[in-house]
């Protein structure tokens, strides 16, 4: 079906004020301000005049920059300073499925910021350092250095090689798609690090997978089981899960692969390998309240996010996260890109606000994309 023939009128829900892997920052943007103006366009004659509160404006600006793209669909979510939160969807799921703001997409690496929060927030109760080596935690692991630490993986100054540039490793998940993989075999594939630990930088869904390892020998139960105990349903965030590691919550989005519509039949093999680097899925609303949540301190306390927005050497990455700025404005991101989405999450400091777009299709310009929307949120 080609694009003019999908749904794309988008949907808003406004809210009361109420308490295969990712790409660290590489989607192609299309333009935010191409995308911000053609939202906002002038009554023809005779006409009502158009809608200016700042959800309309949301709203246009995630339609029109959806088929600016084109991206099959968005689910797309905003929440600011106030509490108040929009969340607003654009295009489709599948042929004659609009997309729906309940649906839940793949977050891809947007999950490492979940697994860092989490191995931060035990490195808060005392249960380990964050400059504790594997050696502590892991048994030896053939071209693991054991004296990495559980920071060096989190930041991706660990060295090790990402087995995702192993060759014929994307081959081998699609060989069998109904194979359920485990962080062992996936790690199987490592080869000779890249540097000596702590010698330089290189982004590697290794890292994620170790620091799964660690999180689960430290709290001695599943990680998925960890981050819903301690941290989502406190917060009352109850449409996430760690897909193949436990049942999905609510209804999946189907996901695009280079315009061919996927219908998640990839999903065991794919988002087992992924496992803490890439599989947790949610809706657009949970994950911006789960961003707005870490970045204002209610996952973890003021020293501990000082620690995960504090980049190492000449990088912008801390721990879980990246500083960039996006429509002019400094703020602290991931993006994610899995078989079927792309994503980001991102929160801006100084508005204290919080913007996350996710996709049903990869690739996607899904930075361009929260560039739009942020550009109207960085102006109220």
């Amino acid at each position: 079906m080609m694009m003019s023939q999908i749904q794309r009128r988008s949907r808003t829900v406004a809210v009361g004020i109420a308490g295969l892997w990712g790409v660290v920052w590489g989607a192609t943007a299309c333009s935010a301000d191409s995308a911000v103006s053609a939202a906002t366009p002038a009554p023809a004659p005779g006409l009502p005049a158009v809608d200016t509160t700042w959800t309309a404006r949301l709203s246009r600006a995630l339609d029109s920059a959806v088929r600016a793209a084109p991206v099959r669909g968005a689910s797309a979510a905003v929440i600011l300073a106030d509490g108040r939160e929009w969340r607003g969807v654009a295009g489709a799921s599948a042929p004659n499925t609009p997309m729906d703001p309940e649906m839940r997409l793949g977050m891809g690496s947007v999950s490492k910021n979940v697994l860092a929060t989490l191995l931060v927030l035990q490195a808060e109760r005392g249960r380990l350092s964050l400059d504790d080596p594997l050696g502590r935690w892991l048994p030896p692991m053939t071209h693991v250095d054991p004296a990495i630490t559980v920071r060096q993986l989190l930041n991706h100054t660990s060295g090790v090689f990402d087995i995702t540039d192993a060759p014929g490793y994307r081959d081998s998940i699609l060989a069998d798609v109904s194979a359920r993989w485990t962080p062992q075999r996936a790690l199987a594939l490592l080869r000779a690090p890249l540097f000596s630990r702590g010698a330089g930088w290189s982004y590697s869904n290794s890292n994620y997978l170790l620091a799964g390892l660690v999180a689960e020998s430290v709290l001695k139960r599943p990680v998925h089981e960890a981050v819903r105990s301690d941290l989502l349903t406190p917060q009352g965030l109850s449409t996430f899960f760690l897909d193949q590691a436990e049942p999905p919550t609510g209804p999946l989005a189907s996901g695009w692969v280079g315009g061919t519509l996927n219908v998640m039949t990839t999903r065991t093999s794919t988002y087992s390998a992924a496992w803490t680097a890439g599989a947790w899925f949610a809706t657009a609303g949970d994950l911006a309240r789960w961003w707005q949540a870490l970045m204002t301190g209610r996952l973890v306390n003021a020293t501990s996010l000082a620690a995960m927005m504090t980049p190492v050497g000449t990088e912008t990455y801390g721990l879980g996260m990246s500083r960039r700025v996006v429509a002019g404005r400094t703020v602290w991101a991931h993006t994610g890109e899995i078989r079927g989405f792309s994503s980001i999450g991102l929160h801006d400091p100084a508005k204290l606000a919080t913007v996350v777009v996710l996709i049903n299709e990869n690739p996607a310009p899904v930075v361009g994309i929260a560039t739009a929307l942020l550009a109207i949120v960085g102006g109220l």
